[in-house]
Order: C-alpha cells, then sequence, then structure tokens
C-alpha cells in the first residue's frame, strides 16, 4: 500500500508540474522534443534480465564473476534511463532515482529517489549537477555524495557543472525573459545576467567556472532563430553573440579555452569566447549523437541527411580540426569515448575505433534491446533492458 501511495503521489506531482511548465516553457518543450527526436535515445522501458546465465550477445556471466565484478548490475526500475561519467564512476539517472556505481565492483556510494519530475543531469570532473526542468529545484552531488540541494529564482530551463563544482542554472524570471545564474561550490552567487527575447535552452559553464554561455531561442520572420552569447562571468554585458537562422542548437560545451557549438545540421567550435570556426557548415549534416571523451574533445556521428542508411563517426578536436572519420555501414544509436577509442552503438553491434587512426579494435555482437553504452578507459558498459553490463572483451 505504501508504494502504491507513493507512485499515486508521484504521479500527481509529475502532472501538475507537466501543466506548469506547458504555460511557460513552450519553446523550452519544442527544442526538447526536436532534441529527443533526432538523438532517439532516452525512451526505453526495461524489463528484468539479471538472473540469465547468458546474456545475448553470447558473454557467460558466470556466478562467480558476478560476485567477483558485481556485474551485470540491475538498474532500478523507472524510464529514461541515462549513463554518464563522474570522474571514476557510473551515474544512472532516471525518473525516480539516482545512483552512482563503482565501475570496477558496482558497489554504490549514491542511491537516492530524488523525487524531481522531469530530472536532467549534467556532469564535468568529479561533480555532477542534477535539475527538475520546469521546477525550481536542483541539486550538486560529488562521486560519493550529495553536496548541495537548492531553490532556483524561477522555473528552471537548464544547468552545467564545472570541474571546481561551480554551478550556472538558467531559469525563466518573467514574460519572455530568462536569467543565468553562476554559483560556486560554497553556494557564493558569482554571475546574474538577464536575458530578453525568449528563453534559454542550453546553458555551459567553463572547467574554471569563469566563462559561460548560453543560447537563446526565439523566431524571426517564421523562422527558428538560435542566438548564441558568450561572457565572463565578471562581464557586465556579453562578449559576442552568433546567430544561427533556422538551425537548432543542441548542445555546447567547453573544453579548455574552447567552445563546441553542436547544431542539429551543423558544428562549430568558438575561441576565446569572440572567434568562430565552421567545423561542419550549416544544412551539411544531419547530428545522430554525441558525447565528450574525458579530455573534452568531441565525438560525433552524423549522417549526410537525415534517415540516410550510413552513419559515420568523427573525432573533433579542441580547435576544430577533425582529427578522424570513420564510416559505420548502418545507423547509430549511442556514442561513447575513452581517452583512447570512440565506440558506437548499432542495431546488432558495438564497435571500437582508435582516436588517432580510425582503425577497428572491438565488434562485439549485441542485439538491438541494447539501448546505451558507456565506455569508462578500457572496459565498455552497456544498457541492456534492466540491467548495466560489462560487455568488453
Amino acid at each position: 500500500m505504501a508504494d502504491n501511495y507513493r507512485k499515486k503521489e508521484r504521479s500527481e506531482r509529475k502532472n501538475a508540474k507537466n501543466k506548469k511548465r506547458i504555460t511557460i516553457l513552450w519553446i523550452v518543450i519544442i527544442a526538447a522534443a526536436a532534441v529527443i527526436a533526432v538523438m532517439k535515445i532516452s525512451e526505453i522501458n526495461f524489463s528484468a534480465l539479471f538472473h540469465s546465465d547468458k546474456n545475448d550477445n553470447g558473454i557467460v556471466l558466470s556466478e562467480d564473476e558476478n560476485n567477483r565484478e558485481g556485474f551485470p548490475y540491475r538498474i532500478d526500475s523507472g524510464e529514461n534511463n541515462i549513463l554518464s561519467v563522474v570522474g571514476s564512476k557510473i551515474a544512472i539517472l532516471n525518473d525516480s532515482s539516482y545512483t552512482v556505481v563503482d565501475a570496477s565492483d558496482a558497489e554504490e556510494f549514491i542511491r537516492d529517489e530524488h523525487g524531481y519530475a522531469n530530472p536532467i543531469i549534467k556532469t564535468s570532473g568529479g561533480y555532477s549537477v542534477i535539475y527538475d526542468q520546469g521546477a525550481n529545484v536542483y541539486r550538486l552531488d560529488s562521486q560519493k555524495e550529495n553536496i548541495y540541494e537548492n531553490s532556483a529564482k524561477g522555473e528552471i530551463l537548464c544547468a552545467d557543472v564545472a570541474d571546481t563544482g561551480a554551478v550556472a542554472v538558467a531559469a525563466v524570471s518573467g514574460v519572455h525573459k530568462s536569467t543565468v545564474f553562476v554559483y560556486g561550490k560554497s553556494f557564493s552567487e558569482k554571475m546574474n545576467y538577464e536575458v530578453s527575447g525568449g528563453y534559454i535552452t542550453s546553458v555551459a559553464v567553463d572547467d574554471r567556472g569563469k566563462n559561460v554561455a548560453f543560447t537563446v531561442m526565439n523566431s524571426e520572420n517564421a523562422e527558428i532563430k538560435s542566438t548564441l552569447y558568450t561572457m565572463s562571468v565578471n562581464d557586465a554585458q556579453p562578449r559576442a553573440k552568433f546567430e544561427y537562422f533556422g538551425s537548432s542548437v543542441l548542445d555546447i560545451h567547453f573544453s579548455s579555452g574552447y567552445l563546441y557549438v553542436v547544431g542539429n545540421d551543423f558544428v562549430s567550435v568558438i575561441s576565446s569566447l569572440e572567434k568562430e570556426t565552421a567545423v561542419y557548415e550549416k544544412g551539411s549534416i544531419n547530428t545522430v549523437a554525441y558525447c565528450y571523451n574525458p579530455a573534452d574533445n568531441l565525438v560525433l556521428a552524423y549522417s549526410d541527411y537525415i534517415g540516410a542508411a550510413e552513419n559515420k563517426i568523427s573525432y573533433i578536436r579542441q580547435n576544430g580540426k577533425v582529427k578522424t572519420t570513420v564510416s559505420v555501414n548502418t545507423e547509430i544509436k549511442a556514442v561513447s569515448a575513452s581517452g583512447t577509442d570512440m565506440t558506437v552503438l548499432t542495431g546488432s553491434e558495438v564497435i571500437s575505433y582508435k582516436l588517432s587512426n580510425g582503425n577497428e579494435k572491438a565488434r562485439i555482437k549485441v542485439d538491438d534491446s541494447y539501448t546505451d553504452i558507456l565506455q569508462l578507459s578500457s572496459k565498455i558498459y552497456a544498457k541492456h533492458r534492466s540491467v548495466l553490463e560489462i560487455i568488453s572483451k
């Protein structure tokens, strides 16, 4: 009865918050829906496969191996499971809980029921920030413990975290206005900047917590326009702005003194907050998936056009130079990368390539029930129904 009551209470809370978001965050919801359609992730409901003696890719999971490694690891029940790396550990977020486990033996360091209706996670170094999009609460965690939970000054649109534990939060602050806040790890306010004319759909803070960037989405002459602003936390006004007509900015991410800009049909890099270099020109690609390796370099999966049967994967350095490109003769479902390798998940295989030259390193058979991968050092983890497995050989 208690479980049913909690489920009912969580459902009622979620419905109430969703109604509020519809009236306030309409443009953010449109952008999020576009991202989900493009990326094709985070929409799988898992069922148990924990007690199998053999998984579907043919790897035998003996009792001794399970006891020694702690894998396969059963994921808490819930939808929208997301895998992330926090320091040297694995973070798992879904609509009901947040868990951090050791990458070698699955020892649990954090296991919390967060109570958020629409939780989203961003990680950097040994820190993660989880925010309830459309509500006003967010939390900062290290690899092993929760540091604090706080209420923002308005409904949260997006957030990001730095290697130092500094947090950038974009929140609604009136009709058609957004405000970017930056807080230090000790919760001191470093920046407060208000933007008018649209809602912020993405925000990024650099590793030191010194520079920020944010994207505002609106429309002009019946065409979608994304405007990217860059600034230091000490600036009174943005250093520069960059406008993208007819394109959506899916993600922005600092890497040392550079800022990656990943769009639905382009990729560029901004240096020194002011100079933009095109990596893939607007309209030249269709973004499928992306990730950043431990050195904060971009790994991008893309196709030449929407619906193309053949996808490609590229390793893009901080300066915007494409180091490696590999053609994958099928559609890519997810990507992950370590310091030396980049790995793709397709409907039938997990394939790893060297970052340096694109040479194939491993090819592992899977089936379409595998929905996400995570590469951490030499190990490849895969999400399969209700468990997280180590599938590298």
